[in-house]
């Protein structure tokens, strides 16, 4: 699993929540941004190594949201946070479920910042050294 595998998932379930009104960006746009969209970014995200070959993998996200100017601007923005809070669970690509944690939102400049961490486990496969190969021992016993 990598971070461009929640950040699709996270684009999928917000076009189910949101339908085709609105855009969803993945990459930075430095023109010809359409509004209403969201914009999905990676924060700085960490691996933890765990027991073994286990890491505990953290991947942070902000989502904004971007509508056209109008006067309940602030409502409309609140009514979208609600909607998001409903990325607590997305589904990957791979039909695998992922649980997100800490959500929280903020308004600045009229547009909304969703925040959300998702935490999984990853195992790292090890290659093996190569193993002996047969070993052949050739002994006498001495008479003395």
């Amino acid at each position: 699993m990598k971070i461009n595998d929640i950040i699709d998932g996270v684009s999928v379930k917000i076009d189910r929540l949101f339908g085709d009104e609105y855009t969803i960006y993945t990459n930075n746009v430095k023109q010809g941004l359409e509004m209403p969209c969201f914009f999905i970014k990676s924060l700085p995200s960490s691996k933890q190594k765990l027991i073994g070959n286990r890491y505990e993998n953290t991947t942070n996200l902000v989502i904004h949201a971007m509508l056209k100017d109008s006067k309940d601007i602030i409502e409309k923005l609140n009514d979208i946070a609600e909607k998001l809070y409903e990325l607590e669970y997305i589904e990957l690509l791979n039909k695998d479920l992922l649980k997100g944690y800490d959500m929280k939102t903020e308004i600045s400049d009229e547009v909304l910042l969703f925040f959300v961490t998702y935490k999984y486990f990853t195992y790292k496969e090890v290659q093996k050294e190569n193993e002996m190969e047969n070993l052949t021992i050739n002994g006498e016993v001495k008479n003395e």
